[in-house]
């Protein structure tokens, strides 16, 4: 098991990284980092890390939600549109 030390919301902290290289990991602490800043610059009455750390935490979950949800829904459309592709090749071959 890979472990790095990153900073990430301003704590030295080590992560296990075993399927990602190096750049991914980077970009994923880079966003993360970020999205702390957003979070914090967004909500700068509220002095409590932790708070900050959760806020920024569902912001997160709830983006990747949106994105997984658009993905079924063009998943589930591709699927539907061969389906129907199959049906009209299989009438086309039956009318033959």
């Amino acid at each position: 098991m890979a472990t790095t030390r990153t900073r990430i919301m301003g704590r030295d902290i080590d992560i296990n990284v075993d399927e990602m290289d190096e750049l991914s990991f980077a970009s994923v602490v880079t966003y993360v980092n970020d999205q702390w800043q957003e979070v914090q610059r967004d909500n700068s009455n509220v002095p409590d890390t932790q708070k900050i750390a959760a806020m920024t935490a569902v912001k997160i979950a709830a983006e990747l939600l949106k994105i997984k949800g658009l993905q079924e829904s063009i998943s589930d459309n591709y699927e539907r549109k061969i389906k129907e592709l199959i049906k009209l090749l299989e009438e086309a071959e039956y009318s033959n």
